[in-house]
Formats: structure tokens, sequence, C-alpha cells
């Protein structure tokens, strides 16, 4: 029977850390750098969700030109209080930017936008003449 004996138990788990930190804060850069969205189809409207926790509303740039609707924000740093230093900090300065291609049958000239518990959603209703209607038909016996 062979027994493995490491004479560096330290150094290899370290170093495993050390990989997995790296990775772990590669992966999360990735996925802060793009925030995720949800688009949702409506009968009066488009309504986009996005996704930024940690930023201030005053650092949010929604644009609508055209027919693209481009939202920019910016997460800064935030500093430790006084007397006190990071042990560790994952979150970092941030600068954000999508750009979504809006159908033609968007009205371009009332769109609304609300910030709520890290999340911005934007409204956009459609044109009068793109909306769904219905009519009653009245049955006369």
């Amino acid at each position: 029977m062979m027994i493995r004996y490491n004479t560096f138990p330290g150094f290899f788990r370290e170093f495993d850390e050390l990989f997995r930190d790296v990775n772990a804060t590669t992966a999360a850069a990735v996925r802060t750098v793009t925030p995720v969205a949800d688009v949702l189809e409506r009968d009066h409207a488009i309504e986009l969700r996005l996704d930024l926790p940690g930023v201030d509303p005053e650092k949010i740039d929604v644009t609508l030109e055209g027919h693209e609707l481009t939202i920019a924000a910016e997460r800064v740093n935030v500093k430790a209080p006084d007397k006190a230093t990071w042990l560790r900090q994952e979150r970092s300065h941030a600068a954000f930017k999508r750009t979504f291609t809006l159908p033609e049958s968007i009205d371009g000239t009332r769109p609304e936008a609300s910030f709520k518990h890290g999340v911005l959603t934007v409204t956009l209703p459609r044109k009068e003449a793109e909306r769904p209607r219905s009519l009653k038909v009245k049955v006369e016996a």
C-alpha cells in the first residue's frame, strides 16, 4: 500500500484559492459589465427591465433616438468608512451600456422610466394604430 504524503499542504491550498479567487473575480466582472435584461411585450407597450444593483439613480442615462434605446449607467467604488479597512472588496467600479433596437410600432414620444430595488424599468407605449383592438358584437334576438 502506498500513502501519498504532501510536504507542502498549505502552499497548494493557498495556490488553489488564489486561482479560485481570480476565476470568481473574472466571472463576476463579466457578469456585471453587461447587465441582464428582460423585455416584456404587452398589448399597450413594451417593457424593458434591466438589473442595475448598486447603481445610484442619478448615474443612469436613458436615451431614445429613433428606434434605438440606449441605457448607460455607472457604479462607483464604495469607500470604506472612517477607521475601517476592507478585508475583501469584490464589487468594483463599472460602466454599463446597452443598446436595444425597437420595433416600428413603438411611440418614442412617451417613454417612461422608473428605478426600484436595483431594477430599471423602461416602458415604451405602442402607437395608437398598432394596438390590438377588440370589438363588442351586439347580438339581437
